[in-house]
């Protein structure tokens, strides 16, 4: 699997988690205003047996009107989308290992919104 394939996969299983928000690779769109999710990647790490790529699953929650973070919101999605991303697992004998290495708030990062990152760390098969 390579970065690419390994963002779909990261994908798959952030769909899975059934938010009922708009997933986005890479980046979202231009003036996005409703809840939606960002998944992206930081350096591929090509090595002898396998592959390991850091991704970022980036949720932006719009604020209350009056400028408040949404929690409730915020901690249901979050916690949906972790239990999903922890059930990467080896599938039809493709080596396959999720493991999250943290979940941090990044305030101030889209006008608006409250973000929260959660970064794993996805390990599989060079295959």
């Amino acid at each position: 699997m390579d970065e690419f394939d390994i963002i779909d996969l990261v994908y798959s299983h952030v769909a899975d988690a059934n938010t009922g928000i708009t997933i986005y690779k890479n980046k979202s769109k231009t003036g996005e205003a409703e809840n939606h999710i960002v998944i992206n990647h930081l350096e591929f790490h090509e090595q002898d047996w396998i592959n390991v790529l850091p991704v970022n699953v980036n949720i932006f929650i719009k604020n209350h009107s009056n400028g408040m973070t949404d929690i409730s919101t915020m901690r249901r999605i979050k916690r949906a989308v972790r239990t999903e991303l922890l059930k990467i697992k080896t599938e039809n004998g493709q080596y396959r290992n999720s493991e999250i290495s943290g979940a941090l708030p990044l305030p101030g990062l889209k006008d608006g919104f409250n973000c929260t990152n959660i970064k794993i760390l996805v390990k599989t098969d060079k295959i």
